[in-house]
């Protein structure tokens, strides 16, 4: 019998998010609802995975700039604060409910949840999860793989080599500060794939990355294998394509409704924050500073004219997740067989890659149906769980081709990334990625406060290249502010260029900056430096 492995690929990306001088900001809430709501649930999965000894394995892409904010004890303190204000809340919330069985009982599910929270994160964890990260990695559950500094769309910097390796070798250093095992794989950012970055890859020892499935089925030539097999670029590098179908079972997508939207599942657009009046949410977080979800959602996703707030059933929605996680697994293995035919049993994989914010804060279920399709797949002798690095095997034995460029964004490019909302960046990120160059060439070997202003710079300009601000200038909400956190990472780097002009450093405004944005703390601006 072939072998015939299932792939799960979690990305875990966000914008760097850190005001020291105005807590309380509706923006932190993404890292306070990343931890509550996937990450501590995942982990707690995962514990459970083991402590019964069922195998079980999953790639990882966590960016550098989640780690940094993770690894900052600023933002662990604000998220302990959080969690205490938000069972406090609930507790508020069982006394205004006291009329409403049905919501109370909802509301003490949550309450479990964000005190169990507070107990793994405070106690267990000791405020930094990427211990427990690299724990279940040490032991060949997660497979952690590399990705950029900052998020950054790489085909639109494919000109600047320099631009590629900063972005690329600062996202190392970031790993090996935090994790033990050296990455064999890569993540691009949005799965952006262009011609020629299987060389730079390869380069940094790099064995595979991942591209969405148009990548390989409109490659030259198309590999026979489909996108149930890796293949090899001629330098050897190998790429997997994700099956955007069986994605699409999960998220949906065109006519295809995923498991998420399910009319058992928690209504997650439905969040007491944006509904209760500023009064009520006082003791939460203070209206002004933007309102924000709490975590506490009475409602499923179903409606109807009769039924217009239909409370949530937990035994309803672990019915739905128990009934989509098995036939998701019987999806696999039909596709896995079939593929295996046409292979003529030589091995066989599908690769599901998800964006991990799917797990939990898009589907509350999420982790539960994870976790459930991660026991039902270990205990099927029609396939296996695996992670990419033991997937590559013989390359000898794969297909050639050369994926065109694509990436995962609704769109398959970059419609995404460039568009008329957003096009306006490059003009001014560029031209401070000339200058950085142009800087690293200059001063080569200065120490002391001027390697501080130009390693200052480096971080700034890294800021500048993440693709988070364009995606965020599409959304009217959030516009202002990704426009703004963009305009301060170029006007901090044209600071440091003007300043290193006039030969004149102000120390206040750099120790200033450096407190404000401390991610990549051994940045080294060199890393901008053309390759000799």
């Amino acid at each position: 019998m072939s072998e015939k492995s299932l792939i799960f690929v979690l990305d875990a990306q966000m914008p760097f998010v850190r005001h020291p001088d105005t807590p309380g900001r509706a923006e932190e809430a993404m890292l306070f609802n990343a931890l509550s709501e996937t990450w501590l649930p995942l982990l707690r999965s995962c514990a459970s995975l083991e402590s019964e000894g069922i195998p079980f394995r999953f790639a990882l892409s966590i960016s550098p700039t989640l780690c940094e904010m993770l690894d900052d004890p600023l933002l662990q303190e604000r998220y302990v604060n959080h969690l205490d204000k938000s069972i406090e809340f609930g507790l508020s919330e069982l006394e205004r409910c006291a009329g409403s069985p049905e919501e109370r009982e909802i509301i003490k599910q949550h309450l479990d949840r964000f005190q169990a929270n507070r107990r793994d994160f405070a106690e267990t964890y000791e405020r930094n999860i990427l211990k427990k990260i690299d724990y279940f990695a040490l032991r060949g559950h997660i497979e952690i793989l590399a990705t950029a500094a900052t998020s950054c769309f790489l085909p639109l910097y494919s000109d600047i080599p320099e631009a590629l390796n900063a972005q690329i070798e600062t996202g190392l250093t970031t790993y090996r500060r935090h994790f033990t095992a050296a990455p064999s794989g890569f993540w691009l950012p949005a799965m952006a794939w262009f011609n020629g970055c299987e060389a730079t890859l390869r380069s940094y020892g790099f064995q595979y990355t991942f591209v969405d499935a148009h990548a390989l089925l409109f490659a030259d030539p198309v590999p026979w294998t489909g996108v149930y097999a890796p293949v090899t670029c001629e330098n050897g590098f190998a790429v997997f394509a994700r099956d955007a179908v069986t994605c699409r079972k999960i998220v949906g997508g065109g006519e295809t409704q995923g498991y998420l939207a399910s009319e058992n599942y928690l209504d997650m657009d439905r969040d007491i924050g944006f509904e209760l009046d500023e009064s009520a949410l006082s003791g939460l977080f203070d209206v002004r500073l933007g309102r924000r979800p709490t975590g506490f959602r009475y409602w499923r996703r179903y409606r109807s004219e009769i039924e217009r707030n239909p409370a949530y059933r937990l035994d309803r929605a672990y019915a739905q997740v128990e009934s989509d996680s098995t036939d998701f697994v019987e999806h696999v293995a039909d596709l896995l067989g079939k593929a295996s035919v046409i292979r003529e049993g030589e091995p066989v994989s599908l690769v599901c890659a998800l964006p991990a914010t799917i797990l939990g804060q898009q589907w509350q279920e999420g982790i539960s149906w994870f976790e459930a399709v991660l026991r039902k797949t270990s205990a099927d002798s029609r396939l296996s769980i695996a992670v990419p690095a033991s997937c590559v095997g013989d390359r000898h034995s794969l297909a050639r081709a050369e994926p065109r460029f694509s990436s995962w964004n609704s769109g398959g490019y970059a419609e995404e990334v460039l568009n008329s909302s957003n096009d306006w960046v490059y003009r001014y990120v560029r031209k401070a990625t000339e200058r950085m160059i142009d800087l690293a060439e200059r001063f080569p070997d200065d120490t002391g406060l001027k390697e501080r202003a130009l390693n200052m710079a480096a971080r700034e300009l890294l800021l500048a290249q993440s693709m988070d601000w364009p995606i965020m200038m599409n959304e009217s909400d959030r516009s202002e502010y990704a426009r703004k956190r963009f305009e301060d990472s170029v006007r901090s780097f044209t600071v440091v260029y003007e300043s290193l002009g006039s030969n004149f450093i102000s120390t206040e405004w750099l120790t200033t900056t450096e407190k404000r944005d401390n991610l990549f703390p051994d940045v080294n601006y060199r890393v901008f430096s053309r390759k000799k």
